[in-house]
């Protein structure tokens, strides 16, 4: 056959294959050329290959090889083979369009039959296109725009120039997405806010959306809740910015007065200006402002609960040590103001505050302020309270002067009271002629048998429960009889040997103060 021959043969079979696509169009169907589909979506219809053989494709991708009558296209396993000779090529990422016939060989390989090719935009082109007529409200299609470009991506995964560009105009496109979905916004919940930071997390973008997002929620749940919320409320926005804003937690210097004024004009905008470095900081403050206000919600304005608020500060923000003291020295004021309604154990308290805080003059003032209505309504008890009243100047003021007089008042007010006796006994007292007398070796300006046993750490008959723990101090154990008419108690103490003694005390049921019957050696054990 010689070459004109040929020539016009080769012609015919390519104006028949052209006939036949544009005749396939309108006419078969078992053409799928209506819109080209990606190479990602042919691979797809794998299953079904063998029930497709003979169906017209038109695919677009990247040529990965195209050589003599070969077109081989990137990811796909099938050649697409030409009766003729093809144009050069050049790849690897020329995107073209490839229209061919599916068909199936003898050895039961898959091949298409080579219909036609022609280059077209490659993907960033197609990005850059679309782009422009992308609305400036909707952030939906900006999405779905990135998504493409970034399947793509992730399809090839080619490492090459060309995806590391359509990875950035991804992520561009979402950058702008996030933007206008935030711009649409109008009254934004903390929930919108953490759902879109959370969203721009997810679309890579780290924490350059996320974190002034979050921050912005976390203040609006603030500044939307402080008006009606509880201290409880407030502490819970204050524990979730503490659990999704980095270091949060961690104590930093207290911020100048100055930098937070200028802060709360505007925290949101302040903090998007802010350099990366300095947010650490800002959410730290931003934690500080939620749960200083939670806490000083609860704080009573007499200063009653000073001492409480003063401990929540100094657990969550132990950096305001001013702010604390100052909640304590309410409290201190507010006990000096009613140190009249204290218990015995709170003055003594509000007393050792004072001398600790280098007011002893004023400490001791405060406590005999409270203890002269004690004085008064024990008066007022007769001689029971004239007892316990000297208990009190004994143990607080080490006066046992004034308490030896209240135990002879009380025996002339109430005359053979047998635990009366027994106290004065125990300060060297004997009843001559129907009055208590000092005993005869007892001269003035000597000290009483008590208070020589208590010098000598001793414990003797007659001493009360006070005057043995002044002695050899508290017991190391203590048991109790309950009797119908009083309390028996003893008090054991033990050597490294294991020896020691026992003391056993009395005292009526309706007294506090017991007295000591009898002293115990206890052999080593």
């Amino acid at each position: 056959m010689n070459s004109s021959v040929r020539t016009s043969q080769s012609l015919r079979s390519r104006v028949g294959i052209l006939l036949l696509i544009i005749w396939g169009l309108a006419l078969s169907p078992r053409v799928s050329l209506a819109t080209g589909q990606s190479v990602e979506d042919f691979l797809k219809t794998k299953p079904r290959w063998s029930k497709l053989v003979g169906t017209i494709f038109r695919i677009e991708g990247r040529v990965a090889t195209g050589a003599g009558t070969i077109l081989k296209l990137n990811k796909l396993p099938l050649l697409f083979v030409s009766e003729e000779e093809l144009p050069e090529l050049p790849g690897p990422d020329l995107a073209v369009e490839v229209v061919g016939r599916l068909q199936k060989r003898e050895t039961g390989v898959f091949e298409f039959e080579l219909l036609s090719v022609k280059k077209i935009e490659s993907d960033t082109q197609r990005v850059s296109r679309l782009r422009v007529d992308l609305p400036r409200d909707d952030p939906q299609p900006w999405y779905e725009l990135g998504d493409w470009a970034m399947n793509r991506v992730r399809f090839y995964q080619s490492g090459r120039a060309l995806d590391r560009q359509l990875a950035q105009d991804a992520t561009g496109l979402y950058r702008m997405a996030i933007r206008k979905e935030r711009t649409r916004m109008s009254s934004p919940t903390y929930n919108q806010l953490k759902e879109l930071a959370l969203k721009s997390e997810r679309y890579g973008l780290d924490d350059e959306f996320k974190l002034p997002l979050l921050y912005e929620a976390h203040y609006q749940a603030w500044h939307n809740a402080s008006v009606s919320a509880s201290s409880a409320e407030l502490a819970a926005i204050a524990s979730r910015i503490a659990s999704e804003l980095p270091d949060a937690k961690t104590p930093v210097e207290e911020f100048d007065a100055d930098f937070v004024s200028e802060w709360k004009k505007g925290p949101v905008l302040f903090y998007q200006n802010a350099p990366d470095a300095l947010r650490p900081q800002l959410h730290r403050l931003l934690y500080q402002q939620v749960m200083r206000e939670s806490i000083e919600m609860d704080a009573a304005t007499d200063g009653r609960n000073g001492v409480e608020i003063a401990a929540r500060l100094t657990e969550y923000l132990p950096e305001f040590t001013t702010l604390a003291d100052t909640y304590r020295r309410k409290n201190l004021e507010w006990k000096i103001n009613h140190v009249t309604e204290l218990s015995r154990e709170e003055a003594s308290s509000l007393k050792q505050e004072l001398i600790a805080a280098g007011e002893e003059a004023r400490a001791a003032e405060v406590f005999r302020q409270w203890f002269q209505v004690i004085e008064t309504r024990l008066r007022q008890r007769g001689a029971t309270g004239l007892v316990e009243l000297a208990s009190n100047y004994e143990e607080l003021f080490d006066d046992e002067q004034t308490a030896v007089e209240l135990l002879l008042e009380a025996d002339r007010v109430k005359p053979g009271s047998s635990y009366v006796a027994e106290r004065l006994e125990g300060y060297g007292f004997m009843r001559v002629d129907g009055r208590w007398r000092r005993q005869g070796e007892i001269k003035s300006g000597d000290t009483s048998p008590i208070e020589k046993a208590i010098r000598n750490g001793q414990v003797i008959r007659g001493m009360t429960s006070a005057h043995v723990r002044k002695s050899i101090g508290p017991p190391d154990s203590v048991s109790r009889v309950l009797t119908s008419r009083e309390v028996l108690e003893y008090w054991v103490y033990r050597t490294p040997s294991g020896a020691g003694m026992s003391v056993r005390l009395s005292r009526p049921l309706n007294r506090h103060e017991g007295l000591v019957r009898k002293v115990f050696d206890l052999p080593a054990r």
